[in-house]
């Protein structure tokens, strides 16, 4: 009987023990990629100072340690949390680099600066892994890209989706709201969609994140962006991959702001005609105009007559989008597919809706858009081709 109690009394040790160990507990993904820089999301057991290590793919190697990017406020390394998010900058356009990431946990902290450290630890640090991607190209390029939207937390629909692509061919993928039903919590994040994310694909493909309207839902939706930052903090942008441009646009939610369902949080108007404000400019950036293809990414479709939301969304949206020459729109939160391309809503542009069961594959250059609705057996069940018109 004794010797069972010790069995039992050095399993739970050995349990308690396991379960204090520091270390990397989800990640790295990839989000916020452009022509010069990367953000490096993961997460650790305990506060630490973490940073990255990132060379050309054909100079990284163990020996000499390389240049080291730390996640930095007005000039301080952050070192008091578990969710690290760190920027790499000053990269080449088009170059494969290799990069790793490490954590240095924190073991006290008591006052001022008397910081005590521990160990360092590493992605996969046995066998010196390297992580691998590829910085958006400056021109001269067409742009592959995986969208997908409205998983609502399934997991394993996000695996079935994901399974059979070849996401080396790939310049990003683009979530397209609704990734979660709610946001409650950093780890229901990863359990929704993002640990699966990182083991396909987003060490090293990198996401391109549109918020849906039930990612403004919550006791936890106010940090979401710590999960996905920008450079400015916003959940709209403009990036461009070679010769095409990319807006990404926010929703906000569907209903009125004064609806019940939001206990008197929301101020979505404001925020869509502050947002509008921004569109009017970025529609008049040179890297906007100077592209061959414009592709827009929003999760609620615009549309009169609907809910106050998409209503709202065509009154400010579709007059600016219309006069810049938009090629194409790409939107979900329906949970079924549609191609809308006959004018109905106001729109000079095609507007294709993904389905909450399908992804998206799309290729942009100079000559068009060529679209591909992909089921989770990896059939191709929907295709489109859009030419290219000089607007």
């Amino acid at each position: 009987m004794k010797k069972l109690l010790f069995v039992f009394a050095g399993l739970a040790f050995a349990l308690t023990a396991a379960a204090q160990e520091f270390r990397i507990t989800h990640g790295p993904y990839l989000c916020d990629m452009s022509q010069d820089g990367v953000t490096v999301v993961w997460t650790t057991s305990r506060p630490a100072l973490s940073w990255v290590e990132a060379s050309p793919a054909d100079s990284l190697a163990p020996a000499p340690p390389q240049p080291r990017h730390y996640q930095t406020v007005a000039g301080r390394k952050l070192a008091g949390r578990t969710l690290h998010a760190v920027r790499v900058r000053g990269l080449q356009p088009g170059t494969d680099y290799r990069y790793r990431i490490f954590s240095q946990e924190v073991l006290s902290w008591p006052d001022v600066n008397n910081v005590t450290y521990g160990k360092t630890v590493g992605a996969d640090a046995s066998r010196r892994r390297a992580y691998g991607f590829r910085t958006f190209p400056a021109a001269g390029s067409g742009c592959s890209f995986l969208v997908l939207n409205d998983i609502h937390g399934k997991a394993d629909v996000l695996t079935r989706l994901c399974k059979r692509v070849d996401f080396s061919e790939l310049g990003f993928v683009a979530f397209n709201g609704d990734m979660s039903s709610s946001v409650e919590s950093g780890e229901q994040l990863f359990k929704d969609y993002l640990d699966a994310s990182a083991a396909l694909f987003a060490a090293g493909t990198p996401i391109l994140f549109t918020r849906g309207n039930h990612e403004t839902r919550g006791v936890f939706a106010d940090s979401l962006g710590d999960y996905f930052p920008g450079r400015d903090g916003r959940f709209y942008g403009i990036y461009r991959y070679g010769d095409v441009c990319i807006l990404l646009l926010d929703c906000g939610e569907d209903k009125p702001d004064d609806h019940a369902e939001y206990n008197g949080l929301a101020d979505y108007d404001a925020y869509r005609a502050e947002e509008c404000a921004w569109l009017k400019k970025a529609v008049r950036s040179e890297e906007f105009l100077t592209a061959s293809a414009r592709i827009v990414l929003l999760h609620i479709p615009p549309a009169a007559g609907a809910w106050h939301g998409s209503v709202h969304l065509n009154e400010l949206f579709v007059p600016v989008l219309n006069e810049a020459g938009i090629d194409l729109m790409l939107c979900g939160h329906y949970h079924r597919y549609h191609w809308i391309d006959d004018g109905s809503r106001g729109v000079d542009f095609p507007i294709l809706v993904n389905s909450n069961n399908d992804c998206l594959r799309v290729s942009a250059d100079a000559k068009g858009i060529d679209l591909k609705v992909v089921n989770t057996a990896g059939a191709v069940i929907k295709q489109h081709r859009i030419d290219k018109k000089n607007k």
